[in-house]
């Protein structure tokens, strides 16, 4: 990038990496283990290990790049994720998918806080700490590859299987992934600075021209209530839809296609968002909800390959929100105390939700995946009731 003293390619390269990664295997896993006929309450619990583990991880190892550096601990994160996708290979026992996937969330809670410190670290270099133009480029860029990595993920995942119809080539793929990582993290530049002091996130340094245009007080616990429902949500329909795909006998690469139609919606449109003021969302919120409980309802009665399609699509939509409205208020709410420790409890949130989804739908999938489908939708349904009891809670004025 001109004028910028740093080698970025790498550090972009590896987000887009490591999104791949778990975008992949995280559909081929439950995709295997149903095909292999695995008891759906122990694939809940499997689906479950990475977040199980993220929960910690992040907390557990946030004192390693201080005492080894940012590129030793990349590094040591790559190697182990490398280490767990070569497992892949050895063996696809259940026991040791789960052991698999733990370590997984293990290395994750080492890889994505020191990546995302890395560019918060780089915000401050000269050249980059004035020009706010500059900024939002850096910060795109790394959403841009972000998200490009599990959208190219699940694209490449449909071709694939569309000619050669065998879940167990997407393992094949992450290890391919993983392989590249393990080289790229190599040549990743350390930056220059001390991790010892607290650094503001560049989507907050991003945001703050937004909170300056509006005033806005609220619970905490609003945002957390609506990550939670997101993640919940998102998780659940993971292992549901895969479980009657599976059942209806549909090609396995449908799974991955739908998967790259909501990602797609979703990656867009949380990009398109981030500028609405809180008082927009506010409103369209309710309409949102309601559309999604109507989406897995129907999802539950349907069998029908088009309409699954839309249902991915509008999924997708309406998912988006929850996430640019917790997100905002989460980073105003930073930027007002002057702290990033909302940050920490968002992510908390969406780990326990995510740990949560797949177990409850394995055991509603054990009796019925369609009622699982139903019980989703009334948990939407129930979203919609308390956020309208809460949403007069969050008061925004524009600032002229």
């Amino acid at each position: 990038m001109r004028g910028i003293n740093y080698r970025f390619y790498p550090l972009w390269c590896l987000a887009f990496l490591r999104v791949a990664i778990g975008m992949m295997i995280g559909l081929a896993t439950p995709l295997y283990f149903i095909e292999e006929g695995l008891n759906p309450e122990i694939l809940g619990f499997l689906i479950s290990a990475t977040a199980l583990a993220y929960l910690f991880s992040p907390f557990l190892l946030r004192n390693v790049p201080k005492k080894i550096g940012i590129k030793k601990s990349l590094i040591i994160s790559m190697v182990g994720t490398l280490i767990v996708q070569i497992g892949f290979q050895i063996s696809m026992d259940p026991l040791v998918a789960f052991i698999l996937r733990f370590a997984d969330g293990v290395f994750l809670g080492l890889f994505w806080p020191v990546l995302q410190g890395s560019i918060s670290i780089i915000s401050t270099y000269e050249g980059l700490r004035e020009n706010n133009e500059l900024k939002d480029k850096v910060m795109k860029l790394y959403f841009i590859y972000w998200n490009i990595g599990g959208v190219f993920s699940y694209a490449l995942g449909t071709i694939v299987l569309f000619f050669i119809e065998n879940v167990l080539l997407m393992f094949d793929i992450t290890l391919i992934y993983a392989i590249i990582g393990f080289i790229l993290v190599f040549v990743f530049e350390e930056p220059k600075s001390n991790l010892s002091k607290e650094n503001f996130s560049l989507e907050q340094e991003r945001l703050k021209p937004n909170s300056q245009r509006e005033h806005v007080k609220f619970p905490i616990f609003i945002p957390l209530f609506l990550m939670g429902i997101y993640a919940l949500l998102l998780s659940s329909v993971g292992l549901i839809y895969p479980a009657k795909s599976e059942f209806l006998d549909f090609a396995i690469f449908t799974n991955y296609l739908f998967f790259f139609i909501r990602l797609s919606m979703q990656a867009f449109l949380i990009s398109q968002t981030m500028h609405l003021l809180i008082n927009s969302f506010k409103k369209i919120m309710p309409y949102l909800m309601i559309t999604l409980s109507l989406c897995l309802l129907i999802w539950g009665l349907t069998e029908n390959l088009i309409i699954f399609a839309i249902l991915f699509f509008t999924f997708g939509l309406c998912i988006s929100f929850f996430y640019s409205f917790s997100f905002k208020l989460v980073i105003f709410r930073n930027i007002a105390e002057d702290t990033t420790k909302y940050s920490i409890y968002f992510e908390t949130a969406v780990g326990i939700f995510f740990f949560i989804g797949p177990i409850l739908s394995g055991f509603l999938i054990a009796i019925d995946f369609n009622l699982a489908f139903f019980i989703m939708s009334f948990i939407a349904l129930l979203s919609l009731i308390i956020y309208l009891s809460l949403k007069n809670k969050i008061k925004s004025e524009k600032i002229t």
